[in-house]
């Protein structure tokens, strides 16, 4: 580890610090919008090993927010784990970075997240965050949720983000009002429930563009939050927050006071139960199962 290199880290947090980091194992789950930004920092500051997961193309109506992608990736049309790994390349020289190009509801991504120390959730859909919520749940792995917005209400528009810190069991996105339990449990439905759904209602959720709007400065404030939180918790510095709220139509990071849900089946319930939370036979395909 080059001292020098590190040495405005070091008057902050320490060598301690610093070699805290250098030792972290990071899977960057979602390299897009906010993944990128969180990717990059993360070079930056020092951590030795970054695992990438996403099974995602760049896009032309994505390089307005895409940390790293140049005007000739479109014609290539590159993974976006390929796009972060170049970015980290091109920043530092002693990082060790493993592409996994595989939605997390996968034998490699559920595997990828179990082999490592912390977790960044980097999605924009409830199904993927709640799995993975679950996940770094029963493994006891502290995850960092991430995520931009951009909404109008009542005839005002908000605009800003957040960041939940999962750390130790005793919060998580779910129990802090973070995930749309509807949603996700729609979106998770079996092949024959959606089926149903599609014949009722006409349009099944594949049909369905739900995307929103999104710009690159709301998701680099919302991933440094989230980043500086991270390094907080590991350098021992502080505990990292619960909930940060950003507002960017207020100028304001709020610190979220509200007490996670007491019964929540995902911090008492799954926390640290291992294998036998049984969310390989829930969620990965049959030819995936036991790899993770």
């Amino acid at each position: 580890m080059s001292i020098e290199r590190f040495d405005r880290n070091i008057r902050f947090f320490g060598r301690e610090g610093q070699e805290k980091l250098r030792g972290a194992h990071v899977s960057v789950v979602g390299v897009g919008g906010t993944g990128t930004h969180v990717v990059q920092q993360l070079a930056y500051l020092g951590v030795g090993k970054l695992s990438l997961i996403d099974d995602g193309h760049l896009k032309v109506t994505s390089r307005n927010r895409y940390i790293g992608s140049q005007p000739g990736d479109i014609a290539k049309g590159p993974l976006k784990v390929a796009i972060a790994a170049r970015l980290v390349e091109l920043a530092v020289d002693d990082v060790s970075v493993d592409e996994f190009p595989f939605s997390v509801i996968s034998g490699p991504g559920f595997a990828a997240v179990l082999q490592s120390d912390y977790v960044f959730g980097c999605v924009d859909d409830d199904a993927i965050r709640l799995v993975l919520t679950q996940l770094c749940a029963a493994y006891r792995k502290p995850m960092f949720d991430v995520a931009s917005d951009i909404e109008e209400l009542e005839g005002k528009l908000r605009y800003g983000g957040r960041v939940c810190a999962a750390i130790d069991g005793d919060a998580c996105p779910l129990c802090l009002g973070q995930i749309d339990m509807a949603e996700a449990s729609l979106a998770l439905a079996d092949v024959a429930a959606r089926e149903q759904r599609k014949r009722m209602y006409g349009v099944g959720l594949d049909d369905l563009d739900r995307a929103g709007p999104s710009v690159v400065s709301l998701n680099g404030v919302v991933s440094s939050l989230a980043v500086t939180e991270f390094m907080l918790q590991v350098t021992g510095i502080r505990r990292a927050r619960r909930l940060l709220i950003y507002r960017g139509d207020l100028g304001k990071v709020l610190v979220s006071m509200d007490e996670p849900y007491a019964d929540c089946f995902v911090c008492k319930g799954l926390w640290g139960s291992g294998t036998a939370a049984e969310l390989e036979k829930k969620y990965l395909r049959k030819e995936d199962k036991g790899i993770a």
